[in-house]
C-alpha cells in the first residue's frame, strides 16, 4: 500500500498525471494493486503505515485542524472502501488513521486531513468536493480506493450502490472524476478463476470518467 501511495501530492500537484494500474478478486484474503494517476511525494516522506497500527471500527471523518497553506490541497484525502469480510475496512481505517498521526509530525503534508468512508457514501461525502475544480487548475482532489471482490465476481455490500453508478450511463457525460487523481488496491483471493474483479472494474470506470 505505501508502493501506491508513491507519489499522491505529485499527481495532485500536476507533477505526474499518468496512470493506470489493474486487481480483480473474490474475498479479501489476498492483496493486489490496481495504481492510477500516481500519489506523492509529500505522502511518501510523511505517511508510514504500520502493521502493528489499529483503525478506529466506526467511519472516520476528521476535519482540518488548521487552514491549509498555499502549498497544500484545500480539501482533504479521501479514503473509500468496499468491504465484505472487514479487511479492506480496516486497511482503510488504518490508514486514514496512519495519515493523521503523520499530519501532528508533518503540519506541511499536502492534504490537510483526511477522510475515510465506505463507498457507498460517495454522494454523501465526495462527490461535491470531487466535481469542483481544484484552486490551480494543475492540481487535483486526492482519491485512494479499496475493494474486495465477493461472491461471482461481485462488489461488496456497502460498495454496490457506488459501483452501479459508475457503471450508469448517465454518469459518463458528467466525468466526475476530471479534477481527481487516484488510486486503487484490490483485494481478492487468487484460488478463485475471477481475481480482484472489482479492484480491476474501479480502476478501470474512474478512469474513463476522467480520474
Amino acid at each position: 500500500l505505501e508502493g501506491d501511495l508513491g507519489g499522491l501530492a505529485a499527481a495532485c500537484t500536476g507533477e505526474n498525471k499518468e496512470g493506470g494500474g489493474e486487481g480483480e478478486g473474490e474475498e479479501e484474503k489476498e492483496g493486489t494493486k490496481a495504481d492510477a494517476s500516481s500519489l506523492a511525494k509529500d505522502l511518501e516522506e510523511t505517511l508510514v503505515v504500520s502493521p502493528e497500527s489499529t483503525a478506529a471500527k466506526a467511519p472516520i471523518e476528521i476535519e482540518p485542524s488548521r487552514q491549509p497553506t498555499q502549498s497544500q490541497s484545500p480539501t482533504p484525502l479521501f479514503v473509500l472502501y468496499g468491504s465484505a469480510t472487514g479487511n479492506a475496512e480496516h486497511m482503510a481505517k488504518d490508514l486514514a488513521a496512519s495519515y493523521q498521526t503523520a499530519l501532528q509530525s508533518s503540519p506541511t503534508a499536502y492534504f490537510p486531513s483526511v477522510t475515510c468512508c465506505p463507498l457507498n457514501d460517495y454522494k454523501k461525502k465526495c462527490l461535491d468536493v470531487w466535481s469542483a475544480p481544484p484552486a490551480s487548475p494543475a492540481a487535483k482532489h486526492g482519491v485512494l480506493f479499496l475493494c474486495s471482490t465477493t461472491g461471482n465476481a461481485d462488489a461488496p455490500e456497502n460498495a454496490d450502490r457506488f459501483v452501479r453508478w459508475l457503471k450508469r450511463k448517465s454518469t459518463e457525460p458528467t466525468r466526475p472524476f476530471r479534477h481527481c487523481a487516484y488510486a486503487v488496491l484490490g483485494l481478492g483471493d487468487s484460488n478463485y478463476d475471477v481475481f480482484c474483479a472489482m479492484g480491476k472494474s474501479i480502476d478501470r470506470k474512474v478512469g474513463e470518467l476522467g480520474g
